[in-house]
């Protein structure tokens, strides 16, 4: 026992010292050994030695970091459920090989591409074909429905539309080549003498007469005589007979001279004119009063004795005018005649 006279002087002499110096806390010596071990193969450099050094001082009764409760201020707590912790719950498979294999799907085997057929084929090939073929059938279609749509309308409103053009040529030609102050109207529907109506295509009030136009649209060789109840119009071998339009006109020549109040001497100021479209050809000699539409004008003009007074025509004027205002219901009283 008598090295223990020595070494307990020299503990109490050493331990002033030892527990004299200041202790790091844990996080700081771990700093140090991290230090240390970095400088491992340098055990020479002032970084290890001081490090080592420092270690030694200071971390022989390192102290502890002090625990703290974790306060969560301003987020409400929430409640802990069994589901919630049933879903929060992972469970790792035993074997990872086993898990990792069984996530990885199965390499899907490329299928044989199926062979074309020849049926495949053929429709492949004529397909534009047939496109095309197919519409060149729908515009034929379209373009037969579209002319039997024309011919039924010419067939139902041909006449009234033959009609209704020559009598637009006319009255471009009276407009054009007739002086500014003669009166024109055109289709008026006026009282008959025996109570019914009578439609008159054009009629051109002037000084020097009355003129009532009828117009013919025909196409083809006109055959007639004066004095013939009938006329025909032939276009190759087709015929057709049409009332002799100046017996038809005489009638309108004296409703006009009827509504107009001329009598004696004066009814001959009124003027029958028969005008036909340049598409018609006379096989006859034709009366002077039968002509071409483009020279109706040239015939009107020739008329240059005047045989009305102002007042006369503004009378003639006042009933014409009364006529074309009332043209409407006229025309249909005009219509009624035809259907009984």
């Amino acid at each position: 026992m008598r090295w223990m006279r020595f070494t307990l002087p020299l503990l109490l002499l050493i331990s002033p010292l030892a527990f004299g110096q200041k202790q790091y806390t844990q996080a700081a010596c771990l700093l140090l050994q991290h230090q240390m071990a970095q400088f491992a193969h340098q055990p020479n450099s002032h970084n290890y030695q001081s490090a080592k050094r420092e270690l030694d001082n200071h971390c022989q009764n390192p102290i502890p970091a002090p625990v703290k409760d974790l306060v969560l201020t301003n987020i409400p707590a929430k409640p802990v459920t069994v589901s919630s912790v049933k879903n929060t719950v992972t469970t790792q498979p035993a074997n990872s090989a086993v898990a990792v294999k069984a996530a990885v799907p199965p390499p899907v085997k490329p299928t044989p591409a199926a062979s074309p057929k020849p049926a495949d084929v053929l429709s492949a090939l004529f397909a534009p074909v047939l496109a095309f073929f197919g519409g060149i059938l729908a515009m034929l279609l379209l373009f037969t429905a579209i002319l039997v749509i024309l011919a039924l309308v010419l067939g139902r409103y041909g006449a009234r539309i033959k009609g209704a053009l020559g009598e637009w040529a006319l009255h471009r030609v009276l407009v054009s080549e007739l002086p500014a102050s003669y009166q024109h109207y055109r289709n008026l529907v006026i009282p008959a003498e025996k109570g019914d109506f009578t439609e008159v295509d054009h009629l051109v009030l002037s000084p020097f007469g009355v003129f009532v136009i009828e117009v013919k649209n025909y196409r083809g060789w006109i055959f007639g005589a004066e004095k013939q109840p009938q006329w025909t119009v032939q276009r190759f071998r087709s015929k057709h007979q049409f009332m002799n339009p100046l017996h038809q006109n005489y009638k309108h020549t004296e409703a006009v001279k009827q509504l107009l109040g001329l009598t004696g001497k004066d009814s001959d100021t009124v003027h029958s004119i028969v005008a036909f479209s340049l598409r018609a050809e006379f096989k006859f000699p034709m009366p002077q009063n039968v002509m071409y539409i483009d020279l109706v004008g040239d015939y009107i003009n020739r008329f240059t004795q005047p045989c009305f007074c102002d007042e006369q025509l503004r009378q003639f004027s006042a009933r014409l005018n009364m006529a074309k205002a009332g043209k409407k219901v006229l025309r249909k009283l005009h219509k009624q005649q035809f259907d009984y």
